[in-house]
Formats: C-alpha cells, sequence, structure tokens
C-alpha cells in the first residue's frame, strides 16, 4: 500500500524508470524480462484521498469535440516533453499506462475512475493531465496556448487560479515511453481496446504497424 500524499519527486523518477525498463524489454520482444523489470514497482496501489479532476469537462471545452480534445492534448504533452510544468518530473500519457496495465494487469492495477484500492501509483504520480495556465472560471481557453502539462497529482493540489508554469520546456530526452508504445500495443496490449489505443497512436503521430 501506498501513500500517494508522501510520495516525492525522487519516487515519481523511481518509477519512471522502472517502467521504461519495462517498455524497452517489450520493445525488445521479452514480455517475461519486462514483467521481472516492473518487480520493483509491482503491485503498488494508493490509499490517499486525491481525486482526479482530469475527468471532469469543463465548459470552455463543451463546444469542442472530445476527438480535438485530445488530440489538443497530445499537443501539449509533447511541446512540453512530457515533462510536469510544476513539479519538473517526469511525466507519461494515460494511455501508454493504460497499455503497460493491459500487458500487466497484476503488475499496475488499474481502475479507469481511479478507485481507491484498485489503482497503481503510476496513474497518480507520472499520468500526464493537460490544465489550464488561466482557468476557465477567470476567461482561459482550451487551447494549446493555455494549457500545460501536469502530473495527475501535481494537478488535483492546485487550487483555481493561474498556474505558474515552471521553465522546464525544452528538457530533452524523454519521450513519456511513446517511442515504445506501438510495441506495448502489438505485444497485445491493444486487444482489449483497439480502437483506443489505436486513436491516442493517431494523435501522437506513431507509425508503427499495429497487431490486428
Amino acid at each position: 500500500m501506498v501513500d500517494i500524499r508522501e510520495f516525492s519527486l525522487q519516487d515519481t523518477e523511481s518509477y519512471a524508470l522502472s517502467l521504461l525498463r519495462a517498455a524497452e524489454r517489450v520493445s525488445a520482444g521479452d514480455l517475461e524480462a519486462a514483467k521481472l523489470a516492473l518487480s520493483p514497482v509491482a503491485m503498488a496501489i494508493w490509499v490517499g484521498h486525491l481525486s482526479s479532476t482530469s475527468m471532469a469537462v469543463t465548459r470552455s471545452e463543451e463546444t469542442i469535440s472530445r476527438t480535438t480534445r485530445e488530440s489538443i492534448r497530445a499537443r501539449v504533452f509533447m511541446r512540453d516533453n512530457h515533462i510536469c510544468t510544476a513539479c519538473g518530473g517526469r511525466s507519461v500519457p494515460r494511455c501508454v499506462l493504460v497499455a503497460m496495465h493491459d500487458l500487466f494487469p497484476a503488475e499496475i492495477p488499474y481502475h479507469p475512475n481511479y478507485k481507491r484500492g484498485f489503482t497503481h501509483p503510476v496513474f497518480w504520480f507520472l499520468a500526464s493531465e493537460a490544465d489550464h495556465v488561466v482557468p476557465h472560471s477567470l476567461g482561459g481557453a482550451f487551447s494549446v496556448d493555455n494549457l500545460t502539462t501536469l502530473h495527475a497529482a501535481c494537478n488535483t493540489q492546485k487550487s483555481n487560479r493561474a498556474t505558474s508554469v515552471a521553465a522546464v520546456r525544452g528538457s530533452a530526452g524523454w519521450d513519456g515511453l511513446l517511442a515504445h508504445y506501438p510495441a506495448m500495443v502489438a505485444a497485445g496490449a491493444g486487444a482489449k481496446r483497439v480502437a483506443y489505443h489505436r486513436a491516442w497512436i493517431r494523435r501522437f503521430g506513431l507509425t508503427q504497424p499495429l497487431r490486428d
């Protein structure tokens, strides 16, 4: 059991590196080695009391189709190099974390509503969210220029005021595991969510073939 409130940036980085090692082994075609790489973080669940804000649709989003909203989010994550602009830690798009869960459900438990006792901490401490810099309540639009990348946990801890974006844009060397995402789907992660994963691969401009 992991208390989400006691996590640090160092913990976040440790989780990111464990997932990277696992993803690299998936890309190499060795699922057993990938599962072993997850062993330092396997089967953890969170016991905190945070609630996700990313599920709600704000008024500024209501006039935008879901497909367009998700495409905007993908552009924001890539622009920010998959770095949380609040804490400076690495982030991973939720779709990639879901793919890891689909491959290794026991090691990376997941509930779509982040249900307590059923969700691995990576969905709080690594999952990317596109948050308003200037909130809708203060006139902010749902646009690439007014969105920034935050971890789910960092997002829940901010108040309804303009976000001070950390100077982390331009950091290179981290791609949110996108280089390995198509291989994860081809290895079987897409079996239950074919349309979901295909759509996100397209939004991120990835062209690697998927297994039918």
